[in-house]
């Protein structure tokens, strides 16, 4: 390699380094989003996490106790997708939340899966039931894909949606150190490549 390519190739890497740098406290924070919502008509926690969203879905339920609560259900459960699938009805009840009032919603298997999935459940279940305000309960680092994947979702019906992330019954925290902590340093990079592919289907599917 000559000198002077060589020289670029290096300034090129330190200005790299010089924006990730900055760059990285506001990744974690970026993807944490709070949508507030009153008297929801249904709390939909999403899978997954469940040690951290039932929690706060109990916590909502107990706040609005017109409020129905959604539990998705995948269509096959594995310990990544619904680690504690089959405790969560009982867990609920035992934090106060009757068991009237929670439904559970099955998803399809699509080629989208996953917060897609969800949100269609999600709104299948509002054809039925009538409901019009939603309030979505997830992990703090999921919230804004959530937030826009079930506003696309939703796109065209009038329902009013919300999110709430379980930021007090997690250890991690969305915050300008959350690269210093291992939790946090696997899930920010993992959702901000799902907000990628988010985006990229969004637009590929546009019309």
């Amino acid at each position: 390699m000559k000198p002077s390519i060589w020289r670029r190739v290096r300034t090129a890497s330190i200005v790299t380094g010089v924006v990730l740098m900055l760059a990285a406290p506001s990744c974690g924070p970026f993807l944490a989003l709070e949508v507030p919502i009153d008297r929801p008509d249904a709390i939909v926690m999403l899978a997954s996490h469940e040690w951290e969203r039932l929690p706060a879905a109990a916590e909502a339920a107990r706040r609005w106790p017109g409020a129905e609560v959604w539990l998705t259900v995948p269509p096959a459960v594995t310990i990544y997708n619904c680690h504690r699938c089959g405790e969560r009805v009982g867990w609920l009840e035992s934090l106060g939340v009757r068991r009237g009032r929670i439904r559970e919603l099955p998803l399809a298997a699509t080629r989208r899966g996953g917060t897609w999935s969800e949100a269609e459940a999600a709104r299948a279940a509002v054809r039925t039931t009538g409901g019009q305000r939603l309030l979505v309960v997830t992990s703090e680092y999921h919230t804004r894909r959530a937030w826009w994947t079930f506003r696309r979702v939703f796109r065209g019906l009038p329902v009013e949606l919300g999110v709430a992330g379980a930021r007090a019954h997690s250890a991690m925290r969305a915050d300008a150190w959350w690269w210093t902590r291992p939790e946090d340093l696997a899930y920010v990079p993992y959702e901000w490549a799902a907000l990628w592919k988010f985006l990229a289907v969004s637009l590929a599917s546009e019309p």
